[in-house]
């Protein structure tokens, strides 16, 4: 204990000297959590401890001229790992492990740095790409979120859109001026020369409307990514347009659709997806439903559910569930978790 504490007033320190500002947050989670994968994969049983802890730095600083600048690491995602992720249309693969923060430097996964001042924002890293900037996913309507993200990882839900399709890092550029805002970003393959891979790239746009108490989003938004397909000369494309709503009373909602072009008769053909939220006093509810259309006529679709309570101080108890199924696999993928999330 007492190394630690002298390692952070010598941080304390330094950051002083660079007229710097060094900050610390943190998250910890316990509970318990159910998968049963209609597709298989990890934990498909019965219900199992849940435990995660995320710690995240975040720097900030001033030039003489007035550009502000940053960078943050989160060090949950700071090892290598080889998770199981959920391509559009919910249907888990195997990932590659990717290396974590500060072990790659042409892959920093959870690190962003960014620099902004009157021209926008410029930011690099584990960062949203234009599209996904630019759109209000369905579970980000009013969601409290859950330990296990049931409620946005069932079969019927579409997120991130085309980021991650080359190796995750993003170079973004948006700027907001009064309502509006606009973003433009690219992602390249990581060095790669391999036939059908490239530079992707997204642009987007964001118009916020003031009724009177009650704020209206829009969001508009265009990506494309190279497929990587051998043999495949053709590029996935997402054009996607979002408008959700806050109300004085404390009731949120929001829709979401998405036009897809991509290759092959297993890729999105459209997504759709419908999120509500409500706030009272400690109480917090999301639901939503999604549901993905393919080139060959196949069909996922599900529905999640989140609840929480703050108990004040940073601890919240937390419920998430999540359900849905492909017209190709007749189990139904269901997941559920709760527990408590304490903030520090």
């Amino acid at each position: 204990m007492k190394k630690i504490l002298i390692a952070s007033t010598a941080l304390v320190s330094t950051a002083g000297l660079a007229a710097a500002d060094v900050a610390l947050s943190g998250r910890a989670e316990m509970g318990i959590y159910q998968y049963n994968a209609a597709f298989g994969g990890p934990n498909n049983g019965g219900p199992q401890f849940f435990t995660d802890i995320d710690v995240t730095f975040t720097m900030s600083g001033e030039t003489d001229n007035g550009l502000t600048f940053g960078a943050s690491v989160d060090l949950d995602e700071g090892g290598a790992s080889a998770p199981i992720v959920t391509n559009p249309g919910g249907a888990p693969v195997p990932a590659l492990a990717l290396p974590g923060a500060t072990q790659n430097n042409s892959d920093d996964g959870g690190a962003t740095i960014f620099i902004s001042g009157g021209f926008g924002t410029v930011t690099m890293g584990d960062t949203d790409g234009a599209l996904d900037w630019a759109l209000t996913e369905a579970g980000n309507v009013g969601n409290p979120g859950s330990l296990a993200d049931d409620e946005t990882s069932h079969a019927g839900y579409v997120g991130a859109y085309l980021d991650g399709a080359n190796d995750g890092q993003i170079l973004r550029w948006d700027y907001t001026s009064g309502a509006f805002g606009v973003a433009i970003s690219l992602e390249d393959d990581n060095g790669s020369k391999a036939a059908n891979t490239g530079v992707g790239y997204a642009i987007g746009f964001k118009y916020a409307l003031d009724l009177s108490g009650t704020t209206v989003n829009f969001g508009l938004g265009h990506q494309k990514a190279a497929d990587g397909a051998p043999g495949t000369p053709n590029d996935i494309k997402a054009t996607g347009v979002s408008v959700d709503a806050t109300f004085a009373n404390g009731l949120s909602a929001g829709i979401v659709y998405a036009d897809w072009s991509s290759v092959g008769a297993a890729g999105p053909d459209s997504n759709i997806g419908v999120g509500l939220g409500y706030t009272t006093g400690a109480l917090s509810m999301h639901a939503n439903y999604g549901e993905v259309k393919f080139n060959g006529g196949g069909k996922a679709k599900g529905f999640g559910l989140a609840a929480a309570y703050d108990l004040g101080g940073g601890a919240v108890v937390h419920f998430g569930y999540g359900s849905g199924k492909t017209s190709t696999a007749a189990p139904t993928g269901k997941s559920a978790s709760l527990g408590l999330g304490l903030s520090f």
